[in-house]
């Protein structure tokens, strides 16, 4: 059947469901309010003249982030979409007395509530495209958490890695070959990555300052944000948005009551499997990208969702320049399976632009079942897992077996016309019991579903984009599907494989990231096999100069590098330090304007006039990690 086909079936399915479940028509919704896009039929620019004068007026439209992620993906700088929403039209809409929740310029539509009978009024209003329903979702928690209930025997590592992962969390690494990378000094480093869930367990920091010029913060990154638990401590979270209150912030705002840790937990997890350190307990594949936290979802006794918060986090993401969006959110309820085509829904819609049009790898959950064994798993699919851009993800059990609990394709157009061959999930990973953070700020458990899997997938795509940052999201998905590893249908009585590959079941398996980042452009790729001194430069170093820079590279994440600077005679002229160094090459490295300073090291060193510069002469600079130690020598000039 042709797309134009399958369009007018959906149109015609969903007026029927609207008519069915009396949206509109239903005198006994009169007094109550119900939550609607209104979709406008322009933005109020009708030249190309004025288009290029807006972008030019008003630059700060994006972060330079932004821009450059788009660059480096060969796309335009700027389109019609990043347009703001015609304000007039807004606010005709408020001089009647309603409320706009949220602005979207992609969609170029907002969200309010009315009353039944005001839609047909405002559909009537001369701007006004057309109306229809926000997608809201109502759901059981499908997500469990199981404590750890054995005595560890902690085995640091295998054979030659580098990281000390831990009994319990190093499956999930090693079965995505993540711990190879790992190896080869790939952290996530210059990646941003933004969660969209439920929040995240952290604390303000206290010294923020906070800019209410706009809200939510589009283009700037307001403050840090601290996560309480010990396996995220040193974690990069730049900012955050609480798009279900419209608040500043993604974290604990209420003390920290039972309430609150419970509304915060899954999102904590989810972080807990992209970004923790803890040594011989959990380490996670992207602890060394940044993040950025859209709260999304309300938890309660259920998972509340409305599909206009996340799409607004979309556009909220592209404008800080995130480069993956990691997504467990889903939305089924409203949507019935004959809209799940790729490109039906307004999340769907939303998820394919943020791919397509401004090159962020959009990562989201294929779903679980409610009821294994009663529900169907190749009908259950969520959006935006549907979409054509999307990576979707299933799940696995720790022997790479298809797990029950993981939604299965096909797409509503594959179902109605199998000459499509579009698979859904495309990859798997470990959904039944990942290890990861607990709610406390020490203790760790595992979870339960493909929120899980999706989690660990969208830290190995940053390890990708970090080997690969011109990648596109179509790029990054062809060197996954390419080059991933067949799941298993059963190991009992014995290991079956699937009889097709790719199927709708796994996809196309699971991802082997090594493989990926190694699939094409490998002369981009670079490998580190010990962390040491590159050359200083200038060499020699005049001390008319401004400073002499001294680079170098780190294998491993290392907590205490130290520089040390000394005479031929073994005398200290010079010390520095840096903390928490994540593997990567660092052209910049240390400074030094041949000022003596030894403040901070434990080494008695050179005596000298404050502020004198140090003599002409060659000199031996050592570079300490704790695990290696590396030297080159300096010339000074005068």
């Amino acid at each position: 059947m042709k797309r134009k086909e399958i369009s007018l079936v959906i149109l015609s399915l969903l007026i029927s469901i609207f008519i069915s479940l009396n949206i509109f028509a239903n005198p006994t919704l009169d007094s109550q309010k119900i939550k609607v896009w209104v979709f406008f039929k322009d933005k109020g620019f009708d030249s190309k003249e004025k288009i290029v004068s807006y972008f030019k007026n008003n630059p700060s439209y994006v972060t330079e982030r932004s821009k450059e992620r788009r660059k480096n993906k060969n796309l335009s700088e700027y389109r019609y979409l990043d347009l703001p929403v015609n304000k007039k039209y807004i606010s005709i809409l408020e001089s009647k007395g309603y409320k706009v929740e949220k602005v979207s310029k992609w969609l170029n539509a907002v969200s309010l509530y009315v009353e039944s009978k005001d839609v047909e009024i405002i559909s009537q209003l001369p701007f006004v495209k057309s109306v229809s329903p926000v997608s809201t979702i109502r759901k059981k928690k499908d997500f469990l958490v199981k404590d750890v209930i054995k005595s560890k025997s902690i085995n640091s590592s295998k054979g030659d890695d580098i990281y000390f992962y831990g009994d319990y969390s190093y499956n999930q690494i090693k079965m995505l070959n993540i711990n190879t990378l790992h190896n080869k000094g790939y952290t996530g480093k210059d990646v941003v990555i933004a969660l969209f869930d439920t929040g995240v367990l952290m604390l303000k920091d206290s010294s923020m300052v906070v800019d209410t010029s706009s809200t939510p913060f589009e283009t700037t990154f307001v403050y840090t944000c601290k996560p309480i638990h010990k396996a995220l401590k040193d974690v990069k979270i730049v900012t955050s948005y609480d798009f279900i209150e419209n608040k500043d912030f993604a974290g604990i705002i209420y003390g920290g009551s039972p309430d609150e840790v419970n509304q915060l937990s899954h999102g904590t997890k989810m972080l807990g499997l992209m970004a923790s350190y803890y040594s011989g307990e959990l380490i996670s594949p992207a602890f060394g990208a940044s993040y950025i936290i859209a709260k999304t979802e309300i938890a309660d006794s259920e998972l509340i969702s409305e599909e206009d918060n996340w799409i607004r986090a979309c556009e909220w993401a592209d404008s800080l320049g995130a480069d993956i969006i990691s997504s467990s959110v889903g939305y089924k309820d409203w949507y019935p399976y004959s809209v799940m085509t790729g490109d039906s829904t307004n999340i769907s819609k939303a998820a394919n632009i943020a791919s397509d049009s401004f090159g962020i790898l959009v990562v989201n959950a294929i779903g679980n079942l409610k009821n294994v064994g009663i529900d169907r798993a190749d009908t259950s699919i969520i959006a935006p897992a549907d979409a054509y851009s999307v990576l979707t993800v299933g799940g696995v059990d720790d022997s790479m077996v298809y797990s029950q609990y993981s939604v299965t394709g096909p797409t509503y157009d594959v179902y109605i016309d199998s000459t499509i061959k579009r698979y859904k999930p495309e990859v798997v990973a470990l959904a039944e019991w990942p290890y990861t953070v607990s709610d406390s700020s020490n203790s760790f458990n595992y979870i339960l579903g493909t929120s899980g899997s999706t989690a660990l997938v969208s830290a190995g795509c940053a390890l990708i984009l970090q080997a690969h940052p011109n990648w596109t999201p179509d790029k990054v998905k062809e060197a996954l599907t390419k080059t991933a590893k067949r799941a298993f249908a059963s190991l009992i009585p014995d290991t079956t494989y699937f009889s097709e590959y790719p199927n709708q079941i796994v996809g196309y398996g699971v991802p082997d990231f090594y493989k990926a980042v190694m699939y094409d452009d490998t002369n981009e790729v670079y490998q580190i096999n010990s962390s040491k001194l590159l050359p200083p430069y200038p060499n020699p170093y005049s001390l008319k100069a401004g400073y002499v820079r001294i680079p170098f590279e780190i294998k491993r994440k290392i907590s205490n590098l130290m520089l040390y600077i000394y005479t031929l005679d073994g005398k200290l002229v010079y010390y520095d330090s840096k903390e928490n160094i994540l593997p990567g090459v660092y052209q910049e490295g240390f400074l030094w304007n041949g000022v003596p300073n030894t403040s901070g090291s434990s080494v008695s060193g050179y005596i000298g006039s404050s502020g004198n510069k140090v003599s002409p002469g060659v000199y031996i600079v050592i570079l300490q990690t704790g695990f290696e130690k590396s030297t080159k020598k300096i010339t000074i000039i005068p």
